[in-house]
C-alpha cells in the first residue's frame, strides 16, 4: 500500500471549504492529476458515486469513486476503483483557532495484478501527485 498524506489550511469557514471540497464534481477544478468528473448516481452522500478521468503516466484512467463516509462537516471517505488501483480517499475537515479551515488529505492506494511488485517503486510519483493536488486545492481555497 502507498500512502500520502497532505494538509492544507484556509481563512475560509469550515462548512464552505467541506461543501466545496466534498463536491467530487468539482476535483478536476483543484486537482491537475484530475481531467473530469461526472456524478454518475446519489446527491452526494454516502452511496453517491462519480466517473472520474485521472491521469497517470501520460495517459487518462477511468475510474470509479463512490462516497463510503460523509459527515457533514467533518470528513468524507471515498473509495476509487480502476482496473488496476483501489484508493480510499479520506479528507478530514477542522476548525482553526481564529478561524478558518484545516483539511487534511490522506490518500491510500493498492497497486493490484502485476503492478503490486512495483509499489516501493510507484511511492515517488503518488507522493508528487498528492503535493500537486493539495498544492492546487490550496490555490483553488485561497484565490
Amino acid at each position: 500500500m502507498i500512502t500520502i498524506q497532505e494538509t492544507v489550511t484556509t481563512p475560509r469557514p469550515r462548512p464552505e471549504v467541506f461543501a466545496y471540497v466534498a463536491d467530487f464534481t468539482k476535483v478536476a477544478e483543484w486537482d491537475p492529476g484530475i481531467r473530469s468528473s461526472v456524478c454518475l448516481a446519489g446527491d452526494g452522500g454516502v452511496g453517491t458515486r462519480y466517473e472520474v478521468g485521472a491521469t497517470f503516466a501520460g495517459r487518462v484512467v477511468p475510474m470509479t469513486y463512490e462516497v463510503i463516509e460523509h459527515a457533514v462537516p467533518s470528513r468524507i471517505v471515498l473509495r476509487g476503483l480502476a482496473a488496476t488501483v483501489e484508493a480510499i480517499d479520506t479528507i478530514d475537515f477542522a476548525d482553526l483557532p481564529g478561524g478558518g479551515t484545516r483539511v487534511a488529505y490522506r490518500a491510500d492506494f493498492t497497486l493490484k495484478g502485476g503492478l503490486r511488485y512495483f509499489s516501493f517503486l510507484m511511492k515517488p510519483l503518488f507522493g508528487r501527485l498528492g503535493r500537486k493536488a493539495i498544492g492546487g486545492l490550496e490555490v483553488a481555497l485561497n484565490s
